[in-house]
Order: structure tokens, then C-alpha cells, then sequence
């Protein structure tokens, strides 16, 4: 069976989707990876054969479509408490987001879906599996006839951006990629495939089909040798993410500044996880803060007794895997949809990024993650989160829509 995987991003839509490739490979199945030019070195460099289509859409080209990073943000303008609960209710600045976020994905596949539908038409694949926000994979699986399958990338929540208020017909944007090959936009996918866990998600109309998640965060590493020194006091991981880095490039956010000071003058080893391209944003660092440039959290996290982050999807969840307990100070409401539930299930702790120069605040927080009973309710959606169908598990379902065509 031939298996097209496609994506329009690297690391937090790409990542997510590599150990399925993997199982599929492992099956013996045939694999490609399909996504812009700028994402083919971490493709091959997960192992995998890279395809690259169509051309990267620059961030200017992007923000003419996209406007409202501030409402993005939370900046300006409020978002109702458990908004995730109902997302399709969100009204004015708020909704706009949405909106404005599925124009830049309409832009993208625009970008994507000449070249990904030539390469499908001659490699002729049996099923697609694309990320959900990865549009021209659904044009092609419509106009070949070819089962899609929708993984997710670990948000509690699917939102349906490319639809009027989310539940109504298609916005003008995702029907005109349809019509442009003489097709109309499929109401889903043949399934959605999630790897939040289910005692993470919030409540939803459309069905989904839970997979195991496995924690993939970049090719190889050399696993540090002071990880596997003994120490004496507990080690504190913080990072601040890839996607956050990425809406304010030129900075460390304020709230991790903050909060590296507060870390700095506990009885704690701190360690501050960053990019390569973000070393030099760190300027100037508090006493005894140690930086791990690069290495994979899975070879992190495991030596680590706490996580603080920004509230990501794929930190999360690889903290989660790894039965690290969490303190997250969400950098967007967006975010803030995930730690909410992570902080509900016991697995860790949310605070308000305002609150992130609060001493005794993050010294009580870090007392209750780092607690027996903090430590069992992390260890306890660990458990959950490994009883889950694993990545191979899934690949039966690939097979079965490929036989039902």
C-alpha cells in the first residue's frame, strides 16, 4: 500500500505525524512525505522521503491575509472563560481569529496543491494522511477518490476553521480550492486521528479515533552526560516553545524573563531548553541557569522533575508521555484551551503569564507538582495515555479504507 503523508509546516504539524510514518514503513508499506521546500531536512532527517511541493508562503505574504495577532494573543480583546467548551460560539474580534487563521491556510494550500496533486496523480497513493489544517491534502483525496485521514496535533479541541462559525458551510476561501478541479469540499475525513488523550479533550460533535501519542521532537542527539549525573536538588526544566518563538522572534517573552529571575533564587537546578536559532535571545542569564541547546526533550524531559512552558500541545504531551508534572504559563488563549485541561486532570499546574514574577506562587505551584500525590496524577494520565491504541495499532484502519474503495 502506498501512503501519502502531507503537511504545510515543520515541527509542531510535522512531528506529531512521523512515528505513524514510521509504523507504516515498519508494515512494509510504501511512504512519502509531501510538504513546501523548507521542511524536506526534517523530513529526511526523521528517516523519511521527502516530497517536496508547491512553494514556501513568506510570513509577509501570510500577514496580509492574516490579521488579529493581537486578538491571537489575548491582547486585545477578551476571551470568554471555556470558550473551548463551544468554540463556534466565539463573537466579533475573537472569531475573527479563527477566520483569519483559515485565510492564511487557504493561502497556503494555494501555494501547495498544484504540485501535490501532480506528484499524488503520478505515485497514484492509496490513502492520505495529512495534518488538519494541511487543506490541499483534502483537494487531492477529493479529486482522486483516495481516503483522507485527519491527524491531529494534539489541541483538546478540533475547530473547524475552514467552515462559516465553524458548523456552516464552507467560507468562500475553501470552496474556491475545491472548485478550481471541478470538485466540492467533502463535509470530513475518513477519520480523525487524535493523539490527546481523552482525559484531555474537551467535548465535541465529530468522532474521533485515539491514538497513542509518541513523542518525536527531531532527529538523533547525543544524550548529555550530566543528565545521567546524580543531583541533590530537583532539576526544572523551562522552555518557551517553538510556536511561541516563532510569533515573537525577536525576544524571549516577557513572562519566561520573569520567571528564569524566580527560578534563579530557588533551591532548584534550572535548566533552560532553546533552539539553536533562538540561543541568542537569551542575552544576559541569572547565576546557575544551565542552557540545553537542541537536545530533543525526549532525552530531556526524563532527567528532569518539572516542566515550565508556554503551554504547547507537543511540549505537553511529551512532558505527559515522560511523567514529568507541569507548570504552564499559556501565551495565548489558544494555548491556554490545552493547559486548562492538563491542569484539570491533576497532571500539572496553570498560571496566568501576569502572575509569572509571583515567587511564592511558582514556589507553590512547584511544591504541588513535586509532591507524592502531584507526582500520581501525573503518573496516572502517563498510564491512560499508554493504554491507548500505539501508532502500528492505527495502520489497520489505513488499510481497511484502502480495501473499501
Amino acid at each position: 500500500m502506498r501512503i501519502l503523508f502531507a503537511t504545510w509546516t515543520g515541527s509542531s504539524h510535522l512531528f506529531p505525524m512521523v512515528p505513524l510514518a514510521w509504523a507504516a514503513r515498519a508494515a512494509g508499506h510504501e511512504v512519502r512525505m509531501a510538504a513546501p521546500p523548507s521542511c524536506t531536512e526534517a523530513i529526511t532527517g526523521a528517516g523519511l522521503t521527502a516530497v517536496p511541493v508547491g512553494r514556501d508562503v513568506s510570513g509577509e505574504e501570510m500577514a496580509r491575509r492574516t490579521q488579529g495577532l493581537g486578538a491571537w494573543l489575548g491582547e486585545t480583546a477578551p476571551w470568554p472563560r471555556d470558550w473551548a467548551r463551544s468554540p463556534e460560539t466565539l463573537g466579533g474580534e475573537v472569531a475573527a481569529v479563527y477566520t483569519a487563521l483559515a485565510e492564511k491556510q487557504f493561502v497556503v494550500a494555494d501555494a501547495l496543491v498544484e504540485d501535490l496533486l501532480a506528484f499524488a496523480r503520478a505515485w497514484r497513493p492509496d490513502v492520505i494522511v495529512h495534518d488538519t489544517v494541511c487543506y490541499a491534502a483534502t483537494v487531492v483525496g477529493a479529486v482522486l477518490e483516495v481516503p483522507t485521514f485527519s491527524y491531529m496535533f494534539g489541541s483538546p479541541m478540533i475547530t473547524r476553521n475552514e467552515l462559516e462559525g465553524m458548523v456552516g458551510d464552507p467560507l468562500p476561501g475553501y470552496a474556491a480550492l475545491f472548485e478550481r478541479f471541478g470538485v466540492r469540499p467533502p463535509e470530513g475525513p475518513t477519520r480523525w486521528l487524535d493523539p490527546c488523550p481523552p482525559e484531555l479533550q474537551w467535548p465535541g460533535a465529530v468522532e474521533r479515533t485515539s491514538v497513542r501519542f509518541v513523542p518525536y521532537n527531531g532527529s538523533g542527539g547525543v544524550e548529555p552526560e550530566w543528565l545521567r549525573e546524580p543531583r541533590s536538588k530537583p532539576r526544572v526544566c523551562l522552555t518557551w516553545g517553538v510556536t511561541a518563538a516563532e510569533v515573537r522572534p525577536e525576544r524571549m517573552p516577557a513572562a519566561f524573563e520573569r520567571t528564569l529571575k524566580v527560578l534563579s533564587a530557588l533551591d532548584a537546578e534550572v535548566v533552560l531548553a532553546v533552539s539553536a536559532a533562538h540561543r541568542d535571545l537569551l542575552g544576559t542569564l541569572p547565576p546557575g541557569i544551565r542552557v540545553a541547546e537542541s537536545v530533543p526533550f525526549t532525552l530531556l524531559l526524563p532527567g528532569c522533575d518539572a516542566l515550565i512552558h508556554h503551554g504547547g500541545t507537543g511540549t505537553g504531551l511529551t512532558a505527559l508521555a515522560a511523567g514529568v508534572p507541569q507548570l504552564m504559563f499559556p501565551l495565548a488563549p489558544v494555548l491556554a484551551a490545552f493547559a486548562e485541561r492538563v491542569d484539570a486532570a491533576g497532571a500539572g499546574v496553570m498560571l496566568d503569564p501576569a502572575d509569572s514574577s509571583d515567587v511564592e506562587g511558582i514556589e507553590e505551584a512547584l511544591r504541588t507538582l513535586l509532591s507524592e500525590a502531584g507526582r500520581a496524577r501525573t503518573t496516572a494520565v502517563r498510564t491512560a495515555m499508554e493504554a491507548l491504541p500505539t501508532p502500528a495499532d492505527v495502520i489497520p484502519l489505513l488499510e481497511q479504507a484502502a480495501a473499501d474503495r
